[in-house]
């Protein structure tokens, strides 16, 4: 039986702290409103749609400091934590007021917490990351992202399976390999389990490429604002379920949880669940 890790060498992390600014181009919207093939009336020309800060604020490492399994492990607030393997496992963001294209904007960034764990992948280590959003001089978004670090190579858990929740609607998205490629690209995600076949069914112990993470959150909150687009979204809150693969068809459903709340959730044709999120909206 495996233990969890001991974390105090990395006490002095929780002290770290990130800051960028950049000018909020509209260029990379454009990038991702192409890659998700998305109508022209739905693609923003004065404010970022929910979640689509994520084109912006991206980490740079060069390329010869990637780790084995294309992470970037020489960022600000990355503890060097002796796992092979680091994937995200959900958020919670709050949407405060829109951030304006071809504006400047800021982001301030922290470590909140480091918890060390045992589970089926033996030592585990699950990271809280904030990140608090600015723009002229006002908090746009505060997030807080959990990323987990894993172990090397083992059979991929099976995801959740509904047995009790009707979807009121459902939407279909096709993801292929181009767009896994185009949405790496736009996010300077390197993480090779979306583009290197070998690497993800042997190092990762998947059937075939993995569709992001973020790139499902993304998804669930283009439905809901497809479905919805006259709801303003005050919160989205993600949780990470289980592994969706490239080549099947990536389904979302959605039901009212009544009043200002909504559920949505990404699943292969088979009801496995890989996502599920809990829109706030006015």
């Amino acid at each position: 039986m495996t233990t969890a890790p001991d974390l105090t060498a990395f006490q002095s992390w929780l002290e770290h702290r990130d800051n960028a600014t950049e000018l909020l181009s509209v260029v990379p919207a454009h990038g991702l409103a192409a890659t998700l093939n998305l109508p022209a009336a739905s693609v923003p020309s004065d404010a970022l749609p929910p979640l689509w800060h994520w084109l912006h604020f991206l980490d740079r490492t060069p390329s010869a400091q990637l780790a084995d399994d294309g992470s970037p492990r020489m960022r600000a607030l990355l503890p060097p934590i002796p796992l092979d393997q680091i994937m995200w496992a959900g958020s919670e963001i709050d949407f405060i007021r829109p951030l304006r294209l071809n504006e400047v904007g800021s982001r301030q960034s922290r470590i909140l917490d480091m918890t060390g764990k045992s589970g089926s992948r033996g030592p585990m280590v699950f990271l809280t990351t904030e990140h608090r959003v600015e723009q002229r001089g006002e908090t746009a978004i505060v997030e807080r992202n959990r990323a987990v670090f894993l172990g090397a190579a083992a059979p991929a858990a099976a995801p959740a399976v509904f047995s009790s929740r009707p979807a009121e609607r459902e939407r279909t998205w096709q993801i292929d390999e181009a767009v896994l490629f185009r949405f790496s690209a736009l996010t300077f995600n390197s993480h090779r389990i979306h583009y290197d076949l070998p690497y993800a069914t042997q190092a990762g112990g998947y059937p075939a490429l993995v569709v992001h993470g973020p790139l499902q959150a993304i998804l669930l909150a283009e439905t809901f604002r497809e479905w919805f687009p006259d709801r303003a979204v005050s919160r989205i809150e993600f949780r990470a379920k289980g592994p969706l693969f490239c080549g099947e068809p990536l389904v979302v459903g959605g039901a009212s949880r009544g009043p200002g709340s909504y559920a949505l959730w990404t699943a292969s044709p088979r009801a496995e669940c890989a996502m599920e999120c809990v829109v706030s909206h006015g």
